[in-house]
């Protein structure tokens, strides 16, 4: 992955989980799952999974999302007026794992 699309993608997830409307649906999703989960009888467990599953993938999107966003953060020019953040050398313009938003866990 490029830094152009690190920085288009990440200055939007960023903006993205730092949005009230953002941060409300996303509370009110998960209520919805938990409420939706309680409303289910003893015998269905398919329709549970479902819900599971559902929220699940959800959290997994968040957790791209907030990779995106972090990312973005470390990306040199999007950092004041310096060519790397205090502490990093030159070799640590190219880490790897900057580029590879799937490295890692959530």
């Amino acid at each position: 992955m490029n830094d152009s699309t690190i920085l288009a993608l990440g200055g939007f997830c960023k903006e993205l989980l730092g949005a009230e409307a953002f941060k409300a649906l996303v509370a009110m999703f998960e209520q919805q799952c938990a409420v939706d989960i309680l409303n289910t009888q003893p015998h269905e467990t398919k329709a549970r999974d479902y819900i599971h599953a559902s929220h699940q993938g959800f959290q997994s999107f968040l957790g791209l999302t907030r990779k995106f966003a972090d990312a973005f953060d470390q990306l040199p020019q999007h950092q004041d007026n310096q060519s790397a953040a205090p502490g990093h050398d030159e070799e640590d313009l190219d880490d790897p794992s900057v580029h590879d938003i799937y490295n890692g866990k959530n």
